[in-house]
């Protein structure tokens, strides 16, 4: 495999569905309007590619409608909560000037009746007047806005802001556009303003595509033509790929994984565990997430490492039970090691600090690496948790422990 090709496939995302499948087995493949659930908790912002026509702002849409029953159902049941915004921001940036974007400057007066200017919010923006939960901003067609506009989009997903205008709490800021195999002359994103989105490609799905026009007045001849004749009629994909090749080529992968990507993810694998009934994310849609922001060759080397991760030694074991590390394979080393210091830097209560530093010390003495010792030494002394505590440690009788830890931090 070429360097090219090597790279493409770490980069490769997962396609999605509008809606969530679930096979024949029972097994859910969570759609597009999962990730908006999830990038509404993240308080990210997505990005969606796919050929003209697959439902991409339809899907925007229904999501929007489907957030307006739920907020009716919770108010409903007596929540103390505000309905969502019913109106989803339609964008279109294709259509767009920078001033239909920033506004108009007008002149107004200050404080002390000096003349100034003051921007004139456009009207299509959604008001902070308290009077939504939240809603949904969708940017649709972005590659095909100029430059300026991209620029003004940049600013609206990196600060929440444009200009003086700045977006109420609880908004979601999702994206869409078409590849550029199916358009002649696009903006390419910068590598900024591509590294603020989650991406994901969408596809096409019959058994969705027929569920949603039944329950919203699709023709019966159409949608039982289609049904019995043939469901591949659906999306002409022979049609399509003689127009623009490949249909495999013409995915988004340009994902480029920075530091923010991975705080992203972190907040992502801090969501809480359950289903969309219970007000959690599951694992495996939290992986198809994460996909969106390290395509799916990191993506899966970290989800198999979470998932290998589970029989590796317990910092419980080390901090209260007392034993010794189990293993000194590097990988397994530095998993247990870190789980170990995550869990003296987060605790708050300086006695059991106390307690699982002078057990961690203790677990380091009969470690055989000199080199883990010196590595287990050096993060108790940067630990910021430890810094200045005094009140954690007995002086008495912890000086020899901590003697010996200073001499092989030195040592080092």
């Amino acid at each position: 495999m070429s360097t090219v090709e090597n790279m493409k496939s770490k980069m490769l995302m997962p396609e999605f569905t509008i809606d969530t499948i679930v096979d024949s087995n029972g097994k859910e493949t969570p759609g597009i309007k999962r990730m908006f659930d999830i990038a509404l908790a993240l308080k990210d912002s997505v990005m969606q590619w796919g050929a003209p026509g697959v439902g991409k702002s339809q899907g925007v849409q229904q999501w929007n409608q489907e957030k307006v029953e739920e907020y009716e159902k919770r108010i409903a049941a007596g929540e103390n909560v505000k309905p969502w915004n019913p109106h989803v921001v339609d964008v279109r940036l294709s259509m767009k000037e920078p001033v239909d974007m920033i506004g108009v400057p007008i002149p107004s007066k200050d404080e002390h009746g000096n003349t100034i200017t003051v921007w004139a919010t456009p009207s299509m923006w959604p008001k902070d007047d308290g009077q939504y939960s939240g809603g949904t901003i969708h940017l649709d067609e972005m590659n095909q806005g100029q430059a300026a506009i991209l620029n003004a989009a940049f600013q609206l997903v990196q600060d929440r802001a444009l200009g003086e205008y700045k977006v109420p709490e609880g908004y979601i800021i999702i994206g869409s556009s078409n590849p550029s195999a199916y358009n002649g002359t696009v903006t390419e994103f910068s590598i900024p303003l591509s590294n603020r989105f989650s991406h994901f490609n969408i596809k096409t799905d019959f058994d969705g595509w027929l569920n949603y026009r039944m329950n919203n007045g699709g023709n019966l001849d159409v949608m039982t033509f289609l049904k019995t004749q043939d469901q591949g009629l659906l999306f002409d994909k022979q049609g399509m790929e003689a127009k623009v090749g490949d249909l495999s080529e013409t995915m988004y992968t340009d994902i480029v994984v920075t530091p923010r990507s991975w705080e992203v993810v972190e907040k992502l694998l801090n969501l809480p565990e359950g289903t969309k009934e219970t007000g959690g994310f599951t694992i495996d849609e939290k992986k198809r997430y994460a996909s969106g922001r390290l395509g799916l060759g990191i993506t899966n080397k970290l989800f198999t490492f979470i998932k290998d991760k589970a029989k590796y030694q317990s910092w419980q074991e080390i901090l209260i039970d007392k034993k010794p590390f189990r293993d000194e394979n590097s990988e397994q080393f530095w998993a247990v090691q870190m789980s170990c210091m995550n869990a003296i830097i987060n605790c708050n209560d300086d006695a059991k600090c106390r307690e699982y530093v002078l057990n961690f010390i203790n677990a380091t003495r009969q470690l055989k690496s000199s080199a883990f010792k010196v590595i287990n030494a050096t993060s108790l002394i940067r630990c910021k948790r430890l810094k200045g505590a005094l009140a954690v440690f007995n002086p008495i009788k912890d000086a020899s422990d901590l003697l010996q830890l200073a001499s092989a931090a030195i040592r080092s």
